[in-house]
């Protein structure tokens, strides 16, 4: 993060104020000091010329012969000088931008940026383009899928041993929230990972490995209409599919090349089409209708190289879910 933003903070100024307030303060100060003389000066002429006047009337009255007046000397003022109190000039101040932004956690920031965006629809523009020029790793995608994942784990109600297969239309309504946000983020970076945002076919191969695995290993319902949303997760995996298998026949050098690695995922698509029932079923189909893959899968020995292929990313089951804690 660059440090040269428009907000600069003080640095080590330390709260100090500066060089030119102090001199404008003294001299303000020695403005009222020469002011306050000058009043007190004027007053005590005043005085004065009062009282000779009241005194001379009173002689030319009593003694109109004495015609000398007397001089006044005027009595000596002597300005005795305050102590003023002294006030330190160090005083508190926030961060500046850079360096609030340094000390904030993740949630801070995004919490931020979320409620400029709202209150700002311009930025909104500005954050997506900068957003488009980065390119996020499959590891990043899969760190923050587990993440999600965990929670919605955590989120299943009572003992978290019990059959993930057949949960109650209770759990379902606890998990819901969690449900929904783990598949909008799947979906989420899978588009971002297939073309025209990459280039790499084998790259989207993969994050459709794993997306498609994950959701096949989800807790799912008693009641069918609870798996809706992993149903309807599916069929848009299935489409994506079908999409990376069209520009997978465009490329014959590919298509060629790797007719044993395209083979493999021939048969991992088999095995999650058996799992979720056959919602996989085009692509699967589309993907068999390539005649170079198509020379090589046999029904015989998909089941065997599925099985030992299929916990490429996620290892063991027990990789997408919570311990068995009470």
């Amino acid at each position: 993060m660059e440090n040269n933003t428009a907000v600069l903070g003080a640095g080590f100024s330390w709260g100090f104020k500066s060089d030119n307030v102090m001199k404008c303060q003294e001299q303000q100060e020695q403005q009222a000091g020469e002011n306050e003389k000058s009043l007190n000066s004027m007053v005590a002429n005043l005085v004065q010329s009062q009282g000779m006047d009241s005194k001379g009337r009173k002689r030319r009255l009593d003694e109109p012969t004495n015609s000398q007046p007397q001089m006044m000397v005027p009595p000596r003022k002597y300005n005795v000088s305050k102590r003023r109190p002294h006030h330190s000039s160090i005083s508190g101040q926030p961060l500046p931008l850079h360096r609030g932004l340094e000390l904030m956690s993740k949630d801070q920031v995004q919490h931020i940026l979320v409620e400029v965006m709202k209150n700002y629809p311009v930025t909104q523009q500005l954050v997506q383009t900068k957003l488009a020029d980065f390119n996020f790793s499959i590891d990043k995608c899969e760190f923050l899928l587990k993440e999600k994942l965990q929670q919605l784990h955590e989120s299943i109600p009572y003992s978290r041993s019990y059959d993930y297969r057949s949960l109650s239309d209770y759990a379902f309504v606890r998990m819901k929230p969690h449900i929904l946000e783990f598949l909008n983020c799947l979906v989420d970076c899978v588009l971002d990972r297939i073309p025209p945002r990459v280039d790499n076919l084998h790259e989207s191969l993969k994050i459709l490995d794993m997306a498609t695995d994950m959701v096949t290993r989800l807790p799912r319902f008693q009641l069918a209409s609870n798996n809706y949303y992993y149903d309807k997760c599916l069929e848009q995996l299935a489409c994506l599919w079908c999409t990376v298998i069209e520009h997978l026949a465009r490329d014959v050098i590919m298509t060629v090349n790797d007719a044993p690695l395209l083979r493999s995922w021939i048969q991992k698509l088999e095995v999650y089409n058996e799992s979720c029932h056959g919602i996989l079923t085009k692509p699967l189909n589309q993907f068999k209708s390539l005649a170079v893959v198509d020379a090589g899968v046999t029904d015989s020995d998909s089941a065997n190289g599925a099985n030992a292929t299929r916990n490429q990313w996620s290892g063991s089951t027990d990789n997408y879910t919570v311990g068995d804690n009470q």
